[in-house]
């Protein structure tokens, strides 16, 4: 299995938007003979007796609040069937407790892929969900809400934590380009355009300086339906940190550039990029 990371992380629970709640579960499609295992396993809580549409969510990938993080760390794919690792069987509780990164929320990082918990103390946590750097946490909110993406101001959490079992990806990134706006900064005021959608896949050895080898449109997401946020001319050099999309076999790539004192990001296809 690929090494799991917090880009990664926020890619499955993306795609878990919509999916159902079901208790103790992580990344399971529902069948009948799931719900009537799980009704058993947690007949003391009664959770599998509570609601009546079990058998219409039959065919959906299902997750609690912490198996939404063990889904990604147990399957291949947002779609794959999970494979069971009994060390890292945790609850949200001992999730926050094997992280050796946390704290009080007060000191959150904002870091993309950062698990934020709610709980009245630190022993006493009930709840997790994945927070994004487009400003939201994703989370298994319970059985009448399943998976959902939430802003994070609209919530009040309380403790975050590093996954304990997931690359921390996001921090190279993050490092690099503030030195980058640190060295901008020092030259001019740059005016920043951004593309509004993000990558959804990274992969370290892609990062670097690309070559535009003829004019090209810079658009606001993959695909060439998306809307252009500027031309660049054939020998532009963009830098990208690995991040990218695949889109009908192409890639992708998510890119920088300052032209005329205004610093893009946006998508470019990897067609008509050269590495240097």
């Amino acid at each position: 299995m690929a090494e799991k990371t917090n880009t990664g992380l926020v890619a499955y629970a993306k795609a878990q938007v919509g999916n159902p709640y079901w208790y103790g579960t992580y990344g399971q499609v529902a069948t009948e003979s799931l719900y009537n295992s799980k009704k058993k396993q947690y007949a003391s809580t009664g959770y599998y007796t509570k609601w009546n549409d079990y058998s219409e969510q039959y065919g959906k990938r299902v997750h609690d609040c912490v198996g939404l993080i063990k889904g990604y760390l147990w399957s291949d794919s947002p779609t794959s069937v999970p494979k069971y690792v009994r060390s890292q069987d945790k609850s949200a509780s001992g999730m926050y407790s094997a992280a050796t990164e946390k704290g009080n929320i007060s000191t959150f990082p904002e870091t993309s892929g950062i698990l934020l918990f709610k709980g009245d103390s630190a022993s006493k946590i009930h709840h997790v969900g994945i927070y994004s750097d487009d400003g939201y946490v994703y989370e298994a909110k319970g059985h009448e809400y399943g998976v959902v993406k939430t802003k994070y101001k609209a919530s009040e959490w309380d403790y975050w934590a590093q996954c304990p079992y997931c690359v921390n990806d996001v921090e190279a990134y993050t490092e690099e380009t503030s030195t980058a706006e640190t060295v901008a900064a020092t030259v001019a005021t740059v005016t920043e355009k951004k593309a509004t959608e993000s990558a959804k896949a990274y992969d370290r050895s892609l990062a670097g300086t690309y070559v535009v080898t003829g004019n090209l449109n810079m658009r606001n997401g993959a695909g060439t339906g998306k809307s252009i946020l500027t031309v660049l001319p054939k020998g532009t050099k963009v830098q990208n940190y690995g991040y990218y999309t695949m889109l009908n076999s192409v890639r992708w790539f998510s890119v920088q550039v300052t032209v005329d004192d205004v610093k893009y990001t946006g998508f470019c296809c990897g067609t008509y990029l050269r590495k240097q």
